[in-house]
């Protein structure tokens, strides 16, 4: 009767531990899911698609042999940092882009160049937005051979609504990838 007795007592103490730890369990928190922050609402989504068709114009500016008159998607006072190479104010700007081909030669190459933006992150508050986006550029040089890349990187912009429009106050662009030698000097990692 004795081995009865130690077996009922280990039973009776082993299911008052599994009653504690069970009332332990179902009296702390439940985790939660992690909710996705909200990045766009009905109220900003047309700033959103705005931003994002701005940046597509941009891109197809180096896709395009028109001139371009690239100081339009600037505030007077914006700042554009390429690889740690800086411009302030619309006319810097604007002349970077123009003499472009002699700051870096290299990329003056024959062929058919493309600029693809993906996976944006635009994130609008009131009158001021930011945008990340990675960036490739391939290169077709004949119809006949495969598009190959050239060089790929980020971006992030800053930009302020200012008369009704959205224009870039701030923009980094970083290469990951195909660094061109102009900007061995100056490139900062980032």
């Amino acid at each position: 009767m004795k081995s009865n007795s130690r077996t009922e007592k280990a039973f009776i103490r082993l299911l008052k531990t599994s009653i504690a730890c069970f009332l332990l369990v179902a009296g702390a928190p439940m985790p939660v899911a992690a909710e996705p922050p909200v990045i766009t609402t009905q109220e900003t989504l047309l700033d959103r698609i705005q931003i994002e068709d701005i940046l597509l114009a941009y891109y197809y500016g180096f896709q395009s042999s028109d001139s371009h008159d690239w100081s339009a998607f600037y505030a007077d006072d914006a700042v554009l940092d390429i690889n740690g190479m800086r411009v302030e104010g619309k006319k810097e700007i604007q002349a970077l882009y123009e003499n472009y081909g002699e700051i870096s030669p290299e990329e003056n190459v024959p062929g058919k160049v493309h600029v693809l933006m993906n996976n944006p992150r635009i994130i609008i508050k009131g009158d001021t937005a930011t945008a990340h986006l990675i960036y490739t550029e391939t290169i077709n040089d004949t119809v006949y051979l495969a598009p190959r890349l050239i060089e790929q990187g980020r971006e992030d912009t800053w930009f302020k609504k200012i008369d009704g429009r959205w224009l870039i106050t701030k923009r980094l662009i970083t290469q990951d990838g195909g660094l061109p030698p102009a900007y061995m000097k100056t490139y900062k990692e980032r």
